[in-house]
């Protein structure tokens, strides 16, 4: 398993800069171990990369030359669009665009999620979610609960629109 996570690039950890904290949030949404702060300088970033072995993702040119000079991986994203930006990450960083809820990781916080009896969220989640939703999840660093409802099929479309365009690249 572990094997197939990394031959599918789940194995990356990332460190992204301020100005694509979307993209962060949707890198820990397919499951990558992301960090991200609007309040990291670029030193702090260029440090933690170096100490952890992170992949820089960033639309700062002086700072992607810095990483690049430093030895450091580093994708400089030129896209402005969701999907066009989730496109360029799968062609320069193999990211996996797929959505697997077992497999997210918080996207506030990066913690962890993992399933948790239904019973254990009733007081956590509005009333009429509880009465649809079989599977929920808890984050392991914030608490915070997770369900699959209709917002998911958004992000999915959005992550198949990226494929596409990702798909086009490669030809």
């Amino acid at each position: 398993m572990e094997e197939e996570e990394e031959r599918r690039g789940r194995g990356a950890r990332f460190i992204v800069d301020s100005m694509l904290g979307s993209l962060a949030k949707w890198l820990r949404l397919m499951g990558y171990d992301t960090l991200y702060s609007r309040t990291y300088s670029d030193w702090q970033i260029l440090r933690i990369a170096k100490s952890s072995g992170r992949i820089i993702v960033t639309r700062d040119r002086w700072l992607h030359s810095k990483a690049r000079k430093m030895g450091l991986k580093s994708i400089y994203i030129e896209s402005l669009s969701t999907q066009e930006r989730l496109a360029e990450l799968a062609a320069k960083a193999r990211v996996d665009l797929t959505l697997d809820p077992g497999r997210s990781r918080c996207p506030l916080c990066n913690g962890e999620l993992k399933p948790v009896d239904k019973e254990a969220v009733r007081d956590r989640v509005p009333e009429a979610t509880y009465s649809v939703v079989d599977k929920f999840y808890v984050c392991t660093r914030c608490g915070k609960v997770y369900w699959e409802g209709a917002h998911w099929r958004n992000m999915r479309k959005t992550l198949e629109e990226a494929i596409k365009l990702s798909r086009l690249r490669k030809s």
